[in-house]
C-alpha cells in the first residue's frame, strides 16, 4: 500500500493535481475559455442552419442544378470547419499560455498563430482522411452489422489517438519544439504509449468513478419514479438536463486536467 501511495506521489498525475491545487484560478480561466469555444461553436452552427431549408425541394429551388448542390454541401462544412478550426487555434493558444505561466512567467502574443492553426489544420486533415479512407475500406469488405458492432471498438480507439496527438503537439508547440512537430508527435503518440500511461489509467478511472456515482444516482431516481409518477412528470426534465450539464462540466474539467498533465510530461523531459 505504501509503495503504491509513495508511485502515486511521484507521479505526473499528482504533479498536476498538485499544480491545478497551487493555482486554481488559471485552471478555472482555461474551462471558461473552453465553455466559450462551446458556446460559439454551437450558436455558430445553429445560426448558420438556420439560413438553410430542410425541405430538399427548395434547395433545389436554391442552387438549381444537383451540381451547385453537391458543391455546396461539400463546400460549406469544409468552410465551416475550416473557419471551427481557426476559432479553436485562437482560444488554445490563451488556453497553452495560461498553462505555460503555471510553470513560468511569459508574455502572451498571437506572433505565433498563424503556425499553429496550420498544425490544428494538418493533423486535424490527416485523422479525418484516415477516419475516412478507413471507413470506405471497411464499409466495402465487412457486413453492415458486424460493421456496426467494430465500430463500436475503433471509434473510442481513433479519438483516443486524436486526443492524444492534439495535446502532445499543442505541448510541444508551446514548448518551441517545433522542428519535425507533425512527425515527433505522432511518433510519440502511437510509438510511446507507455510513457503516458498514468493518462490513460487517470481517465479511465475517473471516468469509471463518474459513471459508478450516475448509475447509483440514477437508480435512487428509477426507485423513485416507480413509488410515484408524479415525481417523473414534475421532475424528469429537469434530472436530464442536470446530468447533460454535469456530464459536460466533468468532461471539461478533465480535458483541462490532461492539458496541464501533458504539459508536466514536457518540462520532466519525459517526451522529446
Amino acid at each position: 500500500m505504501n509503495k503504491f501511495k509513495k508511485a502515486f506521489l511521484n507521479s505526473s498525475v499528482f504533479n498536476a493535481l498538485t499544480i491545478i491545487k497551487k493555482t486554481p484560478n488559471l485552471y478555472l480561466y482555461t474551462i471558461i475559455l473552453d465553455f466559450v469555444f462551446l458556446t460559439i461553436f454551437i450558436f455558430l452552427g445553429k445560426y448558420l442552419a438556420s439560413f438553410i431549408p430542410a425541405d430538399a425541394q427548395q434547395l433545389m429551388d436554391i442552387f438549381k442544378t444537383q451540381l451547385n448542390l453537391l458543391l455546396f454541401v461539400i463546400i460549406y462544412p469544409l468552410v465551416y470547419y475550416i473557419f471551427i478550426i481557426f476559432i479553436y487555434s485562437m482560444i488554445k493558444m490563451i488556453i497553452l499560455n495560461l498553462i505555460r505561466e503555471i510553470h513560468e512567467k511569459t508574455r502572451f502574443t498571437f506572433k505565433s498563430l498563424g503556425k499553429f492553426y496550420t498544425l490544428n489544420l494538418a493533423i486535424s486533415a490527416i485523422f479525418v482522411f484516415t477516419g475516412l479512407i478507413s471507413l470506405t475500406i471497411l464499409s466495402l469488405t465487412l457486413t453492415r452489422d458486424f460493421l456496426k458492432y467494430l465500430l463500436v471498438i475503433l471509434i473510442p480507439i481513433f479519438i483516443f489517438f486524436f486526443y492524444s496527438t492534439i495535446n502532445i503537439s499543442h505541448t510541444l508547440f508551446i514548448h518551441d519544439q517545433r522542428k519535425h512537430l507533425i512527425k515527433d508527435s505522432f511518433k510519440i503518440t502511437f510509438h510511446k504509449l507507455k510513457i503516458y500511461y498514468q493518462f490513460i489509467i487517470f481517465n479511465i478511472a475517473i471516468t469509471l468513478i463518474y459513471l459508478i456515482i450516475y448509475n447509483i444516482l440514477h437508480f435512487i431516481f428509477k426507485f423513485l419514479v416507480t413509488k410515484n409518477q408524479q415525481i417523473l412528470i414534475n421532475y424528469g426534465s429537469a434530472y436530464l438536463k442536470i446530468f447533460q450539464i454535469s456530464s459536460i462540466i466533468f468532461i471539461y474539467l478533465l480535458i483541462s486536467f490532461n492539458r496541464i498533465y501533458f504539459y508536466g510530461r514536457i518540462n520532466k523531459n519525459v517526451l522529446p
